[in-house]
């Protein structure tokens, strides 16, 4: 799973006090995920989907901060950019083994 995130024009992330990125993930029912559930600062992540389980809804919730890109600003204009996500999924042979979710930008690897 990707979640794309291009801070928009004139801004960039934010780290000035920690990640500035976070990814929350689940699924009900939480047999659905063998592994790549829970909380962290990377917008990209390799979930494992138990294949006895046919389906069900992954939840996804990201987070970025950005700030004006502009050293000279003393005190920069800055964005929480937020994104809740209810996924349905169904287990089918051959089905999608990427899952893009945009939350600002564009998807390049599509493109």
């Amino acid at each position: 799973m990707d979640v794309i995130f291009q801070a928009p024009a004139g801004q960039k992330l934010d780290t000035r006090y920690g990640p500035s990125t976070r990814l929350l993930v689940s699924a009900t029912p939480p047999e659905l995920l063998l592994a790549g559930e829970g909380a962290g600062p990377d917008l990209n992540r390799t979930l494992t989907l138990d294949p006895a389980v046919a389906e069900g809804v992954l939840h996804v919730s990201a987070m970025a901060a950005s700030c004006d890109d502009d050293p000279a600003n003393e005190y920069p204009a800055c964005h929480v950019h937020q994104q809740d996500w209810g996924v349905p999924v169904r287990l089918t042979e051959g089905g999608a083994d990427r899952l893009p979710l945009v939350l600002a930008g564009m998807d390049d690897e599509d493109a």
